[in-house]
């Protein structure tokens, strides 16, 4: 009786074995990612697969993708399918899952984060306009392709540069429109690339061409007036000439007897109606000079018997080329300390030729509004008039001209030029001196 009872336990326990369902295990699968866009075949690897296992892709706050047409070849082997099309990016848990036959609960194994929805790349087919000026903005109507996103950049690109888009509007999935600044951008054939949020890129090749503007009509150009129209030849002399249709890097010279040509010297154009720049003409022939402009294009334009170089008393260049401007620090009128003894050198000058009228040209650096600067070149300028005063300089000699920053005699933009452009002239003339004299008498560097 005790033996039948031991086979009957034992068929017992061989039935509740086969009863009880095994926890499966996931040992490898493949593919591990898929497009949002497409149907993915996949095939699991592992053990204890029941015949009746579920497949499915798990995330938080999303609904679980279960997987189809489920087929268990094997304890150790599943292939199915999963539909992505239009699940959401991002990392999902991999999970099989085995029903126990008995609590009818889930015993599963679960790869977290072990499976990749990915969107899919861009894809770029057309552009229009397909062309642009290289000289501003263009709006491009439509970019059309495929599986563009919000966020999704745009560029023009080739071996040499990359324009990036702006106002990128995202129109539909398959239609962008979007702006390129043009201006200044190498002429020569580019590819359209478009990169979405996630770093995926599509690209239509030789798609865009940035043309040059078309060649400018050639205008000849137009001399109205020198001013000043003349200058002692002592020196040089800045001078504005006024006209119509100058061009950038335009040349200018003046052409005398002889002839005598003498070239513009930091020539300015200020406006297509306006050159600066100066003239050499110290020790030049005295007499009559045609004025000429010429633009990059060759069109010539002359004023004739324009500028007339005057002769320059011996007497007064030699004393002006002895004496020495004062220089100033930064936003101060008053004397520094160690120009006392340059100062001093000038009155010994002024003191012997009691005859000759003194100007004072007061001047600053280009920093500063152009009001700030005629104020304090001014003040400068005060300040030494006092000085000389005090001195013993009959103040009855002196004249005071405010050129602010107008009239650098270094040019430059640094330090260098801004220390020496802070300073006062000085400078002597046998006759009261007007305004444009205190320019003549500029030293330049």
């Amino acid at each position: 009786m005790e033996e039948e009872m031991d086979k009957l336990i034992a068929l017992a326990a061989i039935a509740l074995f086969f009863l009880v369902t095994p926890t499966p295990e996931i040992t490898s699968y493949t593919p591990v990612q898929g497009l949002n866009n497409e149907v993915i075949n996949m095939t699991i690897d592992g053990k204890k697969f029941d015949q009746a296992a579920a497949v499915k892709l798990s995330r938080p706050g999303e609904p679980d993708i279960y997987a189809s047409e489920v087929k268990v070849d094997s304890e150790r082997k599943i292939a199915c399918k999963f539909d992505l099309k239009g699940k959401t990016s991002g990392k999902w848990d991999l999970i099989v899952a085995n029903t126990d036959r008995l609590t009818k609960r889930e015993k599963k194994d679960s790869i977290s984060q072990g499976f990749h929805i990915e969107y899919p790349a861009p894809k770029v087919t057309g552009i229009s306009p397909n062309q642009g000026i290289n000289s501003g903005m263009i709006t491009i109507d439509s970019l059309s392709g495929a599986n563009f996103r919000p966020g999704t950049a745009v560029m023009l690109s080739n071996d040499r540069m990359e324009i990036g888009a702006s106002q990128v509007e995202l129109i539909a999935q398959d239609k962008l429109r979007c702006r390129f600044n043009l201006a200044n951008a190498e002429i020569g054939t580019y590819n359209v690339k478009v990169v979405n949020d996630d770093g995926k890129t599509g690209m239509l090749p030789k798609a865009f061409v940035v043309q040059g503007p078309p060649p400018p009509k050639v205008v000849r150009p137009e001399i109205a007036a020198i001013t000043p129209d003349r200058g002692f030849n002592n020196g040089y002399v800045l001078s504005a000439i006024t006209g119509a249709n100058f061009e950038p890097e335009a040349a200018v010279k003046l052409v005398g007897p002889g002839p005598v040509e003498l070239p513009g010297l930091n020539v300015k154009l200020e406006s297509p109606s306006e050159i600066v720049c100066f003239f050499d003409i110290k020790d030049q022939p005295v007499g009559v000079y045609n004025v000429e402009v010429t633009n990059p294009s060759g069109q010539k334009a002359v004023l004739a018997n324009a500028f007339t170089v005057e002769l320059m008393d011996v007497s007064a260049i030699k004393l002006n080329s002895s004496l020495k401007p004062i220089f100033f620090d930064l936003d101060e009128d008053t004397l520094k300390s160690g120009d006392t003894d340059r100062l001093d050198s000038n009155l010994k000058t002024l003191s012997a030729n009691p005859k000759l009228f003194i100007l004072l040209g007061g001047h600053a650096d280009e920093r500063g509004s152009i009001k700030y600067n005629l104020d304090l070149s001014a003040r400068r300028a005060e300040n030494i008039k006092k000085y000389l005063v005090a001195k013993g300089i009959d103040p009855g000699r002196i004249t005071i001209y405010a050129y602010g920053k107008s009239h650098p005699a270094k040019q430059g933009h640094d330090e260098s030029a801004w220390r020496y452009n802070r300073r006062v002239d000085l400078l002597v003339w046998e006759e009261p001196p007007t305004r444009d004299l205190g320019l003549k008498g500029i030293k330049v560097e």
